[in-house]
């Protein structure tokens, strides 16, 4: 199904639009009216008799300062504004942007054209004394931007008139103890010529985003008026367009997606950002669950459209996704998309799997309610840290031990039976008093019997190269599988990372140097005190070091992690200046980052930086890990000696190769900071020899102290401590 007016819609503004006027203003005179009865049935038509009702400067409210009229505290008020049109064919669309508190219904010479999700459903009588079902605050007063309402050339040249015209709206109030009430309502035409009817539009009033084409796939969604809440979901449609040559065009059909789904706000805090990331399921017809691959992603139901926001590149959760895929973690796959929400562009977004039991996903058994004994009840269970009063799924149960929050993910809270409640708690239990005895480090009897050692090592190495805030106490999730199957706790999948590589101005975690295990703010949000066990104890950090030191050349090598980034930028192509445009957020301090630049490519360029700091700071702290533990890298050369050590005022390298190659050597002060390159030269097989006098890049001698050097061959590195006295 392609909506046709969408169509006619974006032609308009393509090859038509010329310029925007504002007909009607919030603070223009309106009649108004308090009801204290139901008003005539036609009270939004043009023809109604409004003598009778007041004429006062509008919005109408109170409690927020963003009023023209104070009124008393009232369930309704109703509104009517008229304006004249001279020449009707010279307006190609219009946009009516609605601030409001707390719910509305928007008329046009008495057709309704838009009403809030907080009341009943569009095109049905909403009487004077209803109010809202939720709240809803108003917008503008704050800083923020009022709701935009896109009404096509087909709708306008349907309703309006040559002539006077009329728009009207009620307005409603959550309760009559509410704190506050607002209505402030604008109507603005695109003008196809330059001609001039009306008035400059405000300042904030934003041009629609239009484009001819894009190599990111388009994703339209209708919502039939309603806007989106944040629970429960409602039903929508959507297509999408991904063509095989790789551009898309906005008139293109439907050919990746076509059909129903519902739809909801999701996410914590991020879902108050202007830019709303949503969740939704594919259903068919009847609203039943349909299962689908959307993107060439593997067939499921369940959805996410990621909005980015705090971060600017856009790439941070997508980047740290491909690093975990890239290691042999699963994490959620996505793809890059350009979203129009009711014929709205809104942006660059990432479509990705919601975290779920599933094949493909996190695959684990799948736990029936009726499983509620022997190896039946034992699997698969996925658990989640997060704030224990919001998210997908609040339940769970509470830590023996620091008051910490097991949230319930997979059963869902309201799926999960008593007895399998009942064992996760226990198996949890079990788990925190091993982590709590002498020996929980124990090989045999410690937690290596009850934990994929493996995958947790993965799970912080990522954590700790992102430095993600969050990690280890919002958004970490552990899984466990039937006990026939593994009966360990896993780690993972990772979630949300767009506070993490620098992006954030609490917790120091914009500081490329220091581990996130030892950040652990008091008050809520605390991590599990067993995540900082697990760290202190040795043979961990013998596995973190082994695992680091091999990832370092391939996966967590600058090369590959920058081919990520620019691959990204890459496809995003003309989409990040399209995005930018609809949210000018560039230049601006969004919460919580602790940089702020005012070009991408200032952005991007921090990222890169960012990452690069802080792989030479773990370079070094694995290191140092490393010569605590004596641990040898498995590579094929190997080094001789270097000699004298300490020394003054040379020191020779000497190494071996078992392969002609070429040989490089750096060295670092403790800070990671490069002090020398030596030029990278061609060795023979045998034994060979590089030296390094103790000057830095200018010539200049350096201070007396601890160095690191880093002789690479093949892009493997050995590593070791070399000390300089003067």
């Amino acid at each position: 199904m392609k909506n046709i007016s969408f169509i006619i819609f974006l032609t308009n503004l393509l090859f038509s639009q010329h310029h925007w006027e504002t007909a009607i203003f919030a603070s223009d005179d309106w009649k108004f009216i308090i009801p204290d009865a139901e008003p005539s049935s036609n009270w939004n038509a043009i023809d109604f008799d409004d003598s009778s009702w007041s004429l006062s400067q509008g919005g109408f409210g109170y409690g927020d300062d963003d009023d023209g009229t104070i009124i008393d505290p009232s369930i309704s008020v109703f509104l009517r504004k008229k304006f004249m049109i001279s020449d009707l064919s010279k307006l190609s669309c219009a946009i009516l942007n609605a601030d409001f508190d707390d719910g509305y219904v928007a008329y046009l010479n008495g057709t309704e054209i838009s009403r809030s999700y907080n009341l009943s459903e569009p095109g049905t009588f909403v009487p004077f004394d209803e109010t809202t079902y939720y709240d809803h605050e108003a917008s503008l007063y704050s800083g923020g931007l009022p709701d935009y309402i896109f009404l096509d050339s087909l709708l306008i040249n349907s309703l309006l008139t040559n002539g006077e015209n009329v728009l009207s709206v009620q307005v409603h109030n959550v309760g009559i103890n509410s704190s506050d009430m607002s209505s402030n309502f604008f109507l603005t035409f695109g003008i196809s010529d330059d001609s001039e009817f009306f008035l400059q539009p405000p300042y904030w009033f934003q041009e629609p985003v239009v484009f001819d084409e894009s190599n990111l796939p388009i994703i339209m969604i209708d919502t039939y008026g309603a806007e989106i809440p944040d629970d429960p979901r409602i039903p929508a449609y959507m297509g999408i367009i991904n063509n095989p040559s790789g551009i898309n065009h906005i008139e293109d059909s439907f050919n990746d997606y076509d059909g129903h789904i519902t739809i909801e706000k999701r996410g914590n805090s991020s879902q108050w950002n202007d830019k709303t990331p949503y969740r939704f399921e594919t259903v068919d017809a009847q609203g039943e669950n349909n299962n689908v691959e959307l993107l060439g992603m593997p067939e499921e139901n369940d959805w996410v459209l990621y909005a980015p926001w705090q971060d600017k590149t856009m790439i941070r959760n997508v980047l740290i996704y491909k690093l975990s895929n890239q290691l042999g973690r699963y994490a959620s796959k996505t793809r890059f998309v350009e979203l129009f929400l009711n014929n709205e562009y809104q942006g660059v977004y990432v479509l990705m799997e919601k975290i779920k039991r599933d094949r493909g996903r996190v695959s684990i058994s799948k736990l029936e309610p009726d499983e509620i004994d022997g190896d039946d009840v034992t699997g698969g269970y996925i658990l989640k840290f997060d704030w224990f009063y919001t998210g997908d799924n609040i339940g769970g149960f509470e830590s023996g031990y620091d008051g910490m929050i097991y949230n319930y993910h997979y059963p869902k809270p309201s799926d999960i039976a008593p007895q399998q409640e009942a064992y996760i708690q226990d198996y949890i239990d079990n788990f925190e008093n091993l982590m709590l005895s002498n020996n929980y480090a124990d090989e045999l009897s410690g937690y290596p019997s009850i934990m994929n050692v493996e995958s947790f090592v993965d799970f912080i190495l990522l954590q700790e190269l992102a430095k993600n805030v969050d990690a280890y106490r919002l958004s970490t999730y552990i899984y466990k599988d039937k006990e026939s199957i593994d009966d360990r706790l896993t780690a993972g999948p990772i979630w949300d990372f767009n506070h993490g590589f620098g992006n954030c101005d609490y917790g120091e975690t914009w500081e490329t140097e220091n581990w996130l295990l030892e950040y652990n703010p008091e008050g809520g949000d605390q991590m599990a005190f067993w995540w900082e066990l697990l760290w202190q104890d040795e043979n961990f950090q013998f596995k973190a070091a082994q695992r680091y030191t091999e990832l370092r050349s391939n996966v967590f090598s600058e090369e590959n992690i920058n081919s990520i980034i620019d691959s990204s930028v890459s496809f995003l192509g003309e989409a990040i200046e399209r995005n930018f445009s609809k949210w000018p957020i560039l230049g601006n301090y969004v919460w919580p980052n602790y940089y702020v630049f005012d070009t991408y490519e200032q952005e991007i360029e921090y990222l890169k930086s960012w990452t690069e700091e802080r792989l030479n700071w773990m370079d070094n702290e694995i290191l140092l890990l490393m010569i605590k533990q004596d641990i040898k890298p498995d590579l094929d050369y190997s080094l001789v000696g270097a000699y004298p050590n300490p020394f003054n005022p040379k020191i020779n390298f000497s190494f071996e190769i078992y392969s002609p190659g070429i040989v490089g050597l750096n060295i670092y002060d403790l800070s990671g900071r490069k002090i020398k390159t030596i030029n990278k030269s061609f060795y023979n097989v045998g034994t060979n020899q590089v030296s390094w006098n103790a000057e830095d890049e200018n010539g200049n001698n350096v201070a007396s102290g601890a160095y690191i050097f880093d002789l690479v061959y093949d892009q493997k590195s050995i590593r070791g401590k070399i000390v300089y006295l003067k």
